[in-house]
Protein backbone atom coordinates (compact mmCIF):
# COMPACT_ATOMS: atom_id res chain seq x y z
CA UNK A 1 0.00 0.00 0.00
CA UNK A 2 1.14 3.54 -0.54
CA UNK A 3 2.04 5.46 2.03
CA UNK A 4 3.60 9.39 2.45
CA UNK A 5 5.55 11.36 4.89
CA UNK A 6 2.33 12.48 6.83
CA UNK A 7 2.01 9.82 9.30
CA UNK A 8 0.84 11.44 12.36
CA UNK A 9 -2.24 13.80 12.49
CA UNK A 10 -1.88 16.98 14.00
CA UNK A 11 -4.82 19.19 15.47
CA UNK A 12 -4.21 22.58 16.92
CA UNK A 13 -6.17 26.02 17.99
CA UNK A 14 -4.37 28.76 20.20
CA UNK A 15 -7.48 30.87 19.25
CA UNK A 16 -4.76 33.74 18.78
CA UNK A 17 -6.97 34.54 15.02
CA UNK A 18 -8.26 37.29 15.77
CA UNK A 19 -9.99 37.54 12.21
CA UNK A 20 -10.18 33.91 11.72
CA UNK A 21 -12.93 33.08 14.33
CA UNK A 22 -16.25 34.60 13.38
CA UNK A 23 -17.19 36.28 16.77
CA UNK A 24 -20.88 36.49 17.93
CA UNK A 25 -23.59 33.98 17.41
CA UNK A 26 -22.02 30.76 15.40
CA UNK A 27 -23.68 29.16 12.71
CA UNK A 28 -26.17 26.90 14.07
CA UNK A 29 -25.05 23.58 12.51
CA UNK A 30 -21.00 23.65 12.37
CA UNK A 31 -18.41 26.14 12.58
CA UNK A 32 -14.79 25.72 11.32
CA UNK A 33 -12.94 27.71 13.88
CA UNK A 34 -9.41 26.77 12.12
CA UNK A 35 -6.26 24.37 12.84
CA UNK A 36 -8.65 21.44 12.49
CA UNK A 37 -10.61 22.54 15.43
CA UNK A 38 -15.00 22.49 14.42
CA UNK A 39 -17.63 23.79 16.72
CA UNK A 40 -20.92 22.11 16.88
CA UNK A 41 -23.87 22.37 19.65
CA UNK A 42 -27.41 23.10 20.71
CA UNK A 43 -29.06 25.76 20.04
CA UNK A 44 -26.24 28.70 19.15
CA UNK A 45 -24.87 31.11 22.23
CA UNK A 46 -22.33 33.29 21.90
CA UNK A 47 -18.58 33.19 20.44
CA UNK A 48 -15.60 35.74 21.78
CA UNK A 49 -12.01 36.39 21.60
CA UNK A 50 -11.08 37.40 25.22
CA UNK A 51 -8.55 40.10 24.94
CA UNK A 52 -7.63 40.86 28.62
CA UNK A 53 -5.35 38.24 28.44
CA UNK A 54 -2.60 37.05 26.96
CA UNK A 55 -1.98 33.97 24.45
CA UNK A 56 -5.27 34.11 22.30
CA UNK A 57 -8.64 32.56 24.90
CA UNK A 58 -11.75 31.43 22.90
CA UNK A 59 -14.84 32.38 25.58
CA UNK A 60 -17.44 29.92 24.68
CA UNK A 61 -21.47 31.09 26.36
CA UNK A 62 -24.15 28.75 26.12
CA UNK A 63 -27.68 29.69 25.32
CA UNK A 64 -30.25 29.88 27.90
CA UNK A 65 -32.16 27.04 27.53
CA UNK A 66 -31.76 24.03 29.99
CA UNK A 67 -28.59 21.66 28.74
CA UNK A 68 -27.91 24.04 25.79
CA UNK A 69 -24.32 23.07 24.92
CA UNK A 70 -21.35 24.08 22.64
CA UNK A 71 -18.61 21.47 21.77
CA UNK A 72 -14.89 21.60 20.07
CA UNK A 73 -14.63 18.82 18.01
CA UNK A 74 -12.19 17.01 15.79
CA UNK A 75 -11.13 13.52 14.53
CA UNK A 76 -12.45 10.78 13.90
CA UNK A 77 -9.31 9.04 15.20
CA UNK A 78 -8.88 5.51 15.82
CA UNK A 79 -6.55 3.62 18.36
CA UNK A 80 -5.35 0.88 16.20
CA UNK A 81 -3.41 3.17 14.02
CA UNK A 82 -0.57 4.35 16.40
CA UNK A 83 -2.28 5.85 19.70
CA UNK A 84 -4.03 9.17 19.67
CA UNK A 85 -3.76 12.03 22.38
CA UNK A 86 -5.30 15.41 23.09
CA UNK A 87 -4.51 17.94 25.63
CA UNK A 88 -7.03 21.03 26.25
CA UNK A 89 -6.53 23.98 28.64
CA UNK A 90 -9.89 25.89 29.79
CA UNK A 91 -11.30 27.38 33.24
CA UNK A 92 -14.90 27.85 34.10
CA UNK A 93 -16.66 30.68 34.85
CA UNK A 94 -18.75 29.31 37.26
CA UNK A 95 -18.08 25.71 39.79
CA UNK A 96 -21.26 26.41 41.97
CA UNK A 97 -23.89 23.86 41.55
CA UNK A 98 -26.74 23.51 39.08
CA UNK A 99 -24.97 25.56 37.25
CA UNK A 100 -22.27 23.75 34.63
CA UNK A 101 -21.32 20.35 33.07
CA UNK A 102 -18.23 19.72 30.94
CA UNK A 103 -16.70 16.50 29.15
CA UNK A 104 -13.04 16.46 27.73
CA UNK A 105 -11.78 13.53 26.13
CA UNK A 106 -12.81 10.94 23.37
CA UNK A 107 -16.05 9.79 22.53
CA UNK A 108 -16.68 7.25 19.52
CA UNK A 109 -20.96 8.34 19.43
CA UNK A 110 -21.06 12.43 18.86
CA UNK A 111 -24.48 13.77 17.02
CA UNK A 112 -23.20 16.72 15.00
CA UNK A 113 -26.53 17.86 14.89
CA UNK A 114 -27.55 17.70 18.74
CA UNK A 115 -24.26 16.60 20.96
CA UNK A 116 -25.16 15.44 24.06
CA UNK A 117 -22.55 15.38 26.92
CA UNK A 118 -20.86 11.36 26.54
CA UNK A 119 -21.36 11.07 30.35
CA UNK A 120 -23.01 12.78 32.78
CA UNK A 121 -23.03 12.60 36.87
CA UNK A 122 -26.20 13.48 38.64
CA UNK A 123 -26.21 12.93 42.66
CA UNK A 124 -23.98 10.37 42.75
CA UNK A 125 -24.50 8.03 40.08
CA UNK A 126 -22.54 8.99 36.51
CA UNK A 127 -24.41 8.11 33.20
CA UNK A 128 -22.81 6.78 30.39
CA UNK A 129 -24.54 7.79 27.13
CA UNK A 130 -24.15 6.38 23.69
CA UNK A 131 -23.66 2.97 22.35
CA UNK A 132 -20.04 3.73 22.15
CA UNK A 133 -16.49 3.92 23.87
CA UNK A 134 -15.45 7.00 25.58
CA UNK A 135 -12.63 8.38 27.67
CA UNK A 136 -12.56 11.46 29.39
CA UNK A 137 -12.82 13.81 32.25
CA UNK A 138 -16.38 14.64 33.58
CA UNK A 139 -17.63 17.93 35.79
CA UNK A 140 -20.89 18.23 36.92
CA UNK A 141 -22.64 20.67 39.02
CA UNK A 142 -25.91 18.07 39.95
CA UNK A 143 -23.24 15.55 41.49
CA UNK A 144 -23.60 15.66 45.48
CA UNK A 145 -20.21 16.21 45.67
CA UNK A 146 -18.58 18.34 42.60
CA UNK A 147 -15.40 17.14 40.96
CA UNK A 148 -13.60 16.56 38.03
CA UNK A 149 -13.96 13.12 37.40
CA UNK A 150 -11.84 11.07 35.07
CA UNK A 151 -14.28 7.79 32.90
CA UNK A 152 -14.27 5.71 30.68
CA UNK A 153 -16.87 3.56 29.39
CA UNK A 154 -17.94 1.50 25.75
CA UNK A 155 -21.84 0.15 25.53
CA UNK A 156 -23.74 2.55 27.70
CA UNK A 157 -21.25 1.29 31.24
CA UNK A 158 -18.32 2.08 32.83
CA UNK A 159 -14.86 -0.23 32.36
CA UNK A 160 -13.07 -1.27 34.92
CA UNK A 161 -10.07 1.19 35.96
CA UNK A 162 -7.28 1.61 38.34
CA UNK A 163 -6.02 4.99 40.14
CA UNK A 164 -2.94 6.22 40.02
CA UNK A 165 -2.11 4.59 43.29
CA UNK A 166 -3.45 1.28 41.97
CA UNK A 167 -6.73 1.37 44.01
CA UNK A 168 -9.92 0.12 41.73
CA UNK A 169 -11.83 2.70 40.09
CA UNK A 170 -15.85 3.17 40.39
CA UNK A 171 -18.31 3.52 37.89
CA UNK A 172 -19.07 7.42 39.04
CA UNK A 173 -15.51 8.20 37.60
CA UNK A 174 -12.15 8.74 39.32
CA UNK A 175 -12.08 12.11 41.25
CA UNK A 176 -9.20 14.70 39.34
CA UNK A 177 -9.02 17.22 41.79
CA UNK A 178 -7.34 16.86 45.45
CA UNK A 179 -9.70 20.19 46.51
CA UNK A 180 -12.69 21.49 45.51
CA UNK A 181 -12.44 23.17 41.59
CA UNK A 182 -11.92 26.84 41.49
CA UNK A 183 -13.78 29.19 39.35
CA UNK A 184 -12.42 31.33 36.64
CA UNK A 185 -8.68 29.06 37.05
CA UNK A 186 -6.71 27.95 34.49
CA UNK A 187 -6.86 23.93 34.29
CA UNK A 188 -5.11 21.55 31.93
CA UNK A 189 -6.70 18.12 30.31
CA UNK A 190 -4.44 15.47 28.78
CA UNK A 191 -6.16 12.10 27.80
CA UNK A 192 -4.09 9.94 25.93
CA UNK A 193 -5.39 6.23 24.69
CA UNK A 194 -2.59 3.57 23.22
CA UNK A 195 -3.15 1.41 20.41
CA UNK A 196 -4.18 -1.50 22.71
CA UNK A 197 -7.19 0.31 24.11
CA UNK A 198 -5.77 1.82 27.10
CA UNK A 199 -7.24 4.91 28.06
CA UNK A 200 -4.75 7.18 30.75
CA UNK A 201 -5.83 10.82 31.94
CA UNK A 202 -3.79 13.42 33.85
CA UNK A 203 -4.77 16.75 35.14
CA UNK A 204 -3.72 19.88 35.76
CA UNK A 205 -4.95 21.52 38.86
CA UNK A 206 -3.11 19.14 41.72
CA UNK A 207 -0.38 19.74 43.96
CA UNK A 208 1.06 23.28 44.99
CA UNK A 209 2.38 23.86 41.23
CA UNK A 210 -0.57 22.68 39.24
CA UNK A 211 1.73 20.34 36.91
CA UNK A 212 -0.17 17.28 34.95
CA UNK A 213 -0.72 14.71 37.42
CA UNK A 214 -1.54 11.11 36.32
CA UNK A 215 -5.23 10.29 37.55
CA UNK A 216 -6.57 6.78 36.55
CA UNK A 217 -6.45 4.54 33.73
CA UNK A 218 -8.71 1.83 32.45
CA UNK A 219 -8.04 -2.30 33.06
CA UNK A 220 -10.20 -3.23 30.29
CA UNK A 221 -9.74 -2.39 27.10
CA UNK A 222 -11.55 0.60 24.73
CA UNK A 223 -12.12 -0.66 21.12
CA UNK A 224 -8.90 -0.02 19.12
CA UNK A 225 -10.71 -0.40 15.63
CA UNK A 226 -13.15 1.86 16.81
CA UNK A 227 -13.22 5.49 15.49
CA UNK A 228 -13.48 8.20 18.28
CA UNK A 229 -14.10 12.05 17.86
CA UNK A 230 -12.04 14.44 20.53
CA UNK A 231 -14.43 16.93 22.06
CA UNK A 232 -14.21 19.45 24.81
CA UNK A 233 -17.94 20.58 25.40
CA UNK A 234 -19.74 22.97 27.89
CA UNK A 235 -23.24 22.16 28.71
CA UNK A 236 -25.50 24.84 30.95
CA UNK A 237 -27.46 22.71 34.43
CA UNK A 238 -30.01 25.73 35.65
CA UNK A 239 -31.62 27.35 32.31
CA UNK A 240 -29.38 29.99 32.02
CA UNK A 241 -26.29 30.94 30.07
CA UNK A 242 -22.96 29.70 31.20
CA UNK A 243 -19.49 30.26 29.91
CA UNK A 244 -16.44 28.53 29.52
CA UNK A 245 -12.82 30.03 28.36
CA UNK A 246 -10.25 27.00 26.31
CA UNK A 247 -6.38 28.38 25.77
CA UNK A 248 -5.94 25.73 23.34
CA UNK A 249 -7.31 22.42 22.34
CA UNK A 250 -4.42 19.72 20.74
CA UNK A 251 -4.75 16.71 19.42
CA UNK A 252 -2.37 14.04 17.76
CA UNK A 253 -3.18 11.06 16.16
CA UNK A 254 -1.80 8.74 13.53
CA UNK A 255 -3.32 7.97 10.14
CA UNK A 256 -4.34 5.10 8.93
CA UNK A 257 -2.58 3.76 5.57
CA UNK A 258 -4.95 0.86 5.31
CA UNK A 259 -6.28 1.29 1.55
Amino acid sequence: MAQGSRGKIQVYNDFTAAGGITTGVPDALYNNLGGGVGLIGVNEGVLALTIDEPGGVLSITTDTADNDNHALVAGAFRPSDGGMWMEVRMKMASVAATKQAHFIGFSETLSHATPVMPAETATVTTTYNGTGGMAGFVFDSDATTIAWRFVVGDGGVALATTTRTGAAGTAIGITANTTAPTADKWMVFRVEVSESGVARGYFGDIGTRDNLVFVGKNTTPLGVSDCFHAVALIENRDGNLEVAEYDYFEVQASRSWTP
